[in-house]
């Protein structure tokens, strides 16, 4: 049976909260940090928030640009919503990271669009921790890994 695999179509970062996204043709990926350059790789080491998926498909459907959400990795051809936590995925030949939860949206989508918040719900992508480190570029491949069993089970929560 074969893997599904998928494509990065977009990487971006941030340098401070509040900043917009930055497209950039490659990132580098610090085990347990994060992007270098992000603002979510200067918090503490280990921490579930670490980068950002989102399905290509949920920006196009809401209507929004690359960034707007405040992803560091656009993908196409995975199945990223669908995906449980403890999923880990391999980007490119280097990088594997762990999805740990969904992206709640927050309150701050009102400030793009009146009724954002509801209409993202489900579409926000995943949060992800990175395993291992590496270059990744636009264009790279993604493809799906094994899911580690103990990986913790988030509740998800209901619409507001």
């Amino acid at each position: 049976m074969d893997t599904p695999s998928g494509t990065i179509r977009a990487l971006l970062l941030a340098q401070e909260r509040g900043t917009p996204m930055k497209r950039v043709p490659e990132a580098q990926a610090v085990e347990g940090r994060g992007f270098v350059g992000d603002r979510h790789g200067k918090k503490k080491p280990n921490g579930k928030r670490q980068l950002l998926l989102l399905d290509a498909s949920s920006s196009e459907a809401l209507r929004l640009s690359v960034g707007e959400l405040k992803e560091n990795v656009v993908l196409s051809g995975v199945p990223l919503e669908s995906l449980p936590a403890g999923q880990r995925l391999a980007l490119g030949g280097e990088v594997v990271v762990e999805l740990t939860e969904p992206c709640v949206p927050c309150s701050k989508l009102e400030r793009l669009r009146p009724g954002l918040l509801k209409e993202s719900w489900g579409q926000r992508g995943q949060l992800a921790r990175v395993l291992r480190g590496g270059t990744v570029r636009e264009g790279d491949e993604v493809r799906l890994l094994d899911v580690n069993p103990d990986a913790p089970r988030p509740i998800r929560p209901k619409l507001p």
